[in-house]
């Protein structure tokens, strides 16, 4: 009886040992299970994360190249510009320069090629060609005529122009400088004055010919010229 009791009892505890063992395996199992599909989640979590990294990176250069390509595009409309703006400034220094070398040939001209006289008529010019050009003088005293307009000359004993002058506006200087225009634009016209004198309630220029032979002397008060007088010197 105590035999059968034993073997009962040995028997109840290798039945009970198998079923923790069972048990445990199954616990294992499941939690083996559980793993992988926290592994595989957290895997497919990774990859959809690396994709939209990708993704994010992808719009990122591709934003970087358009904003490249606009400063490329920004860049060469600036230096197109710059370039446009350069030959103009050339162009007009151009225009410029060859404008004042123009003026500053004709003022070297008339400088060193002056010739002094109205309307054609110089001193030293014989009383024969002066009446040819103006005809009789409407008034002679002694050795100064007056012609019409207000045109007066002097005589030397040969009976030449000694002093051609006139307070009128109807005779020029080979230069186009007459009696009436402003006296500011006798360096336009003539080039500076070989002499400047002051004179009541204004000035007097006078320039040289080209031989030095003679001059002209133009009278100006309140900025315009009152009085043109070529002379021998």
């Amino acid at each position: 009886m105590k035999k059968a009791l034993a073997a009962l009892m040995l028997a109840a505890m290798m039945l009970s040992v198998g079923c923790g063992n069972n048990a445990m395996d199954g616990a294992k199992k499941d939690a083996q299970e559980a793993a992988q599909k926290v592994e595989q989640k957290a895997d497919e979590v990774k990859k959809d994360a690396e994709a939209k990294v990708d993704e994010v990176k992808d719009a990122a250069n591709q934003a970087a190249d358009n904003a490249a390509a606009k400063a490329d595009e920004v860049k060469d409309a600036a230096t197109q510009a710059a370039d446009n703006a350069a030959a103009k400034v050339d162009e007009v220094k151009d225009d410029v320069s060859e404008k004042l070398d123009d003026v500053t040939a004709e003022i070297t001209q008339n400088v060193e090629g002056r010739t002094v006289a109205l309307n054609g008529i110089m001193p030293g010019t014989s009383l024969e060609d002066l009446e040819a050009t103006f005809g009789s003088p409407a008034d002679t005293q002694s050795d100064v005529l007056t012609f019409v307009n207000g045109l007066k000359v002097k005589l030397d004993d040969a009976k030449k122009v000694k002093e051609i002058s006139t307070t009128g506006a109807d005779f020029n200087t080979p230069e186009g400088m007459y009696v009436g225009a402003s006296e500011y634009l006798l360096n336009d016209y003539c080039g500076m004055a070989d002499a400047v004198r002051q004179i009541s309630g204004g000035a007097e220029y006078e320039y040289n010919s080209g031989d030095k032979k003679s001059k002209v002397v133009y009278k100006a008060q309140n900025g315009i010229i009152t009085e043109i007088i070529c002379s021998l010197k």
